[in-house]
């Protein structure tokens, strides 16, 4: 990991004891777009703009991460931002000191990489870094796969390591290694590493997860029950598309951006726990907590996601809602529309492990109308924004409930086999008097009951499904996507 260049970069940012760098970078490489972007995935935010714009970034700021103001004078800033912030003057020459820099400050990122492995012993001019540079082009400039992979590890276990944890980063780097790993038939190699980032994340939602879901959604929602909140207080003016693919985990949004031709914003949120479809996408369009006595049902989102924007002072007419159909041109003259895509949560139900379902994503990528749709929105002037109410685990088997234990547990109507809800709270103590070691990997919620491990109520060896509270169920993307032209 020492050698991988821009993790260093982060590593050395992140070393300085304030969360806020005031930073000169007189060669302009913090400014490059592809290297703002590289170190958003090591939980570091680099700004730039004018005074102004600084300081409206400051002040909107995640403080889960770092936050780089780049500016010509890093003491030309008010008092209150000089006082909460470290100022230091940045330059590639700390990692190449003995090459060209003018020469480098353009290359890409892996070309860099691939210098910054070079151990170079006396300064070069121009000409001979250029000769070095052009060696290096001619090498195959593809790292292989296993370092990369451990380059994700350390990351993974470094980030783990941190305090407080940057789940932005653990949700985005864990779904990279799953990606990778399913369609190279080895991710059975990282259960340990999984099951260890789940252990820290039970943690976490035993710290926090109350707290979340009464966060603010000015900033950024960090739960489904706060996405419209945020769209609200801050695009009510503007057209708004609000994609929600149901069942979409984290590493399947990996392989689905790969085709998106669009720049995208990327965070991470909360789905509703547990995480059911009834609940969590329910808290999406209902903007709020969910009820327990909600039926799932399109008629019954499409009521919810119209209610809100109502109550906000939109007229129905300017709000629409669709349901596993495509877009077309001539029905998209409305201010608020919603689009659900259902297909990729069935195909999640009929896997019997991720390798199922990376090969049945593959197909759905293909065929989906999604990549239309979105273009279509972004024509027609949309902001759009993607998400999903919940993620999916490989859940291996505890057991199936049998006789008595059966009884009353289709209050929910849920498809999970990580979640049972009783009618009766008898019942419910009943199986855990019979059953005392469920007490150690199941959450007991009034008569509810879901696995935070990935185990399930299944006699299968392993299937995929949702609805306890496992990291890769509860972490989700919520996606701005961008108009190139913005």
């Amino acid at each position: 990991m020492e050698n991988n260049f821009i993790y260093q970069i982060a590593k050395d940012l992140k070393s300085y004891h304030s969360k806020v760098l005031r930073v000169e970078n007189s060669d302009g490489f913090l400014k490059r777009k592809d290297i703002i972007a590289a170190l958003k995935n090591f939980g570091i935010d680099v700004v730039c703009g004018s005074n102004l714009e600084l300081r409206i970034q400051y002040e909107l700021r995640n403080e889960e991460e770092y936050c780089v103001l780049i500016s010509d004078d890093n003491n030309g800033f008010l008092p209150d931002i000089i006082a909460n912030s470290s100022a230091l003057i940045w330059s590639l020459e700390h990692y190449f000191n003995f090459l060209h820099v003018p020469s480098i400050k353009d290359l890409d990122s892996k070309l860099l990489n691939k210098l910054f492995k070079q151990e170079v012993f006396v300064p070069l001019n121009k000409a001979d870094t250029i000769k070095l540079i052009e060696k290096l082009r001619s090498e195959s400039l593809i790292e292989n796969e296993d370092e990369q992979e451990n380059q994700l590890v350390e990351i993974i276990k470094e980030t783990l390591a941190d305090t407080p944890i940057n789940w932005n980063t653990i949700a985005r780097d864990i779904a990279e290694l799953i990606k990778r790993t399913i369609k190279k038939g080895t991710l059975n190699k990282y259960a340990e590493l999984i099951t260890e980032v789940n252990e820290s994340f039970q943690v976490e939602l035993e710290v926090n997860y109350k707290h979340i879901k009464n966060s603010s959604a000015v900033k950024k929602p960090k739960i489904v029950s706060k996405v419209l909140d945020h769209l609200a207080f801050n695009y009510i003016k503007d057209k708004i598309a609000l994609i929600v693919v149901d069942g979409l985990a984290y590493w399947q949004y990996v392989l689905l951006k790969e085709k998106l031709d669009v720049e995208a914003a990327e965070q991470t949120i909360y789905s509703w726990i547990p995480s059911i479809t009834q609940l969590s996408r329910q808290a999406i369009f209902r903007g709020s907590n969910p009820l327990v006595e909600y039926k799932q049902a399109p008629a019954n989102e499409r009521k919810m996601w119209e209610n809100y924007w109502i109550s906000k002072g939109i007229p129905k007419h300017q709000i629409t809602y669709f349901h596993s159909e495509s877009l077309e041109e001539n029905n998209l003259n409305y201010s608020k529309i919603a689009v659900v895509y259902k297909e990729l949560d069935d195909k999640m139900h009929s896997s019997d492990d991720y390798k199922d379902l990376y090969d049945l994503t593959m197909n759905w990528i293909e065929k989906t109308s999604l990549f239309n749709d979105i273009e279509l929105l972004i024509k027609n002037n949309f902001k759009v924004f993607l998400t999903t109410d919940h993620g999916n685990i490989e859940a291996k088997s505890w057991r199936s409930l049998v006789g008595k234990e059966k009884l009353g547990t289709n209050k929910s109507g849920s498809r999970s086999e990580r979640h049972i809800e009783y009618t009766d709270t008898w019942l419910k103590d009943e199986l855990f008097n019979n059953n005392p070691e469920l007490i150690n990997f199941v959450v007991s919620e009034e008569n509810a009951l879901y696995f935070k491990n990935n185990l399930s109520f299944s006699n299968k060896d392993t299937l995929v499904t949702h609805g306890g509270a496992h990291v890769l169920e509860v972490l989700i993307p919520f996606i701005e996507i961008k108009n190139n032209e913005e």
